[in-house]
């Protein structure tokens, strides 16, 4: 007889159920060749990243994983690609109902709660799963 060892918690199918029943919608998104977060005085770069999309009332946040490359700012718009030049990235805002959910899912405060939202872009289901593992 066979017991699943080293689960803690809820499976991911009951994480996805929780999060559709909340209004929370995830789909990975294909194709996607590099992400680039452009800072002041740098960038990151994340080449043949994974991206989700992650739709919730109303607002869109997105997922990235992959290896990050971090570089010296490159000039965006530059005559070789013809792209225009692009809006700076805004700051994810974390609702207050996000951060309390899963600080009850995992028994941080809501702080901690708040800081592993950010780290996962506002993806519940992530932030849980990068507490529970810490």
């Amino acid at each position: 007889m066979s017991r699943r060892r080293g689960q803690r918690g809820m499976s991911p199918r009951a994480i996805a159920r929780m999060m559709k029943q909340m209004g929370i919608e995830q789909q990975d998104i294909a194709g996607v060749k590099e992400v680039i977060f452009r800072f002041a005085d740098k960038e990151w770069v994340v080449s043949d990243p994974q991206v989700s999309l992650v739709k919730q009332a109303g607002s869109e946040s997105f997922q990235v994983s992959g290896t990050k490359l971090e570089r010296g700012l490159t000039t965006s718009g530059s005559a070789e690609s013809g792209d225009a030049v692009q809006e700076p990235v805004k700051e994810i805002e974390i609702p207050m109902e996000d951060a309390a959910l899963v600080a009850a899912q995992t028994g941080v405060d809501i702080e901690v709660a708040k800081e592993a939202l950010r780290e996962t872009q506002g993806d519940l289901a992530a932030a849980i799963l990068k507490l529970r593992h810490a």
